[in-house]
């Protein structure tokens, strides 16, 4: 049984977060969609695990893993950890915005505010009081 922890684990990850697309996440329902955004990173980690791997970086503990292994001695299970996490990922994403939408849609939307527009005819704001004159400079008091 421990040689498929890693794969319980990665199917784990896939029940958890596919009620999410019966709430309207939608993810699965647009495959081209999906790989297009899961693929090509996948594809770069899958060379960074090989690199890795070649170097004696890091090695997976035979324990956990089912012996199967893709070109480059990669694990299957780290292909299926590169294809599961970011479409849970993007599942959980798509799952709360359609949640968050149809929430917001069924709140009591405020009634807009009405702003008064412009009054045809004279305006109806208060006349400004006019400025006494001032006398000229050659009038005025001089102070001593």
């Amino acid at each position: 049984m421990d040689h498929y922890q890693y794969l319980i684990l990665m199917g784990g990850c896939l029940a958890v977060t596919v009620p999410l697309e019966v709430l309207g996440a939608r993810v699965y329902r647009q495959p081209a969609r999906l790989a297009r955004a899961v693929l090509p990173v996948a594809a770069v980690f899958l060379i960074w695990d090989a690199l890795a791997i070649a170097g004696g970086v890091w090695t997976y503990n035979p324990r956990y893993v089912t012996g199967l292994r893709l070109p480059f001695r990669i694990p299957v299970e780290e292909l299926v950890f590169f294809l599961v996490i970011p479409v849970c990922g993007i599942l959980t994403y798509a799952g709360v915005q359609a949640v968050a939408a149809r929430w917001h849609a069924r709140r009591p939307q405020p009634r807009p505010r009405t702003r008064p527009g412009p009054c045809p005819g004279p305006s109806r704001a208060a006349p400004r009081p006019e400025r006494p004159e001032r006398p000229e400079r050659s009038e005025r008091p001089v102070r001593s």
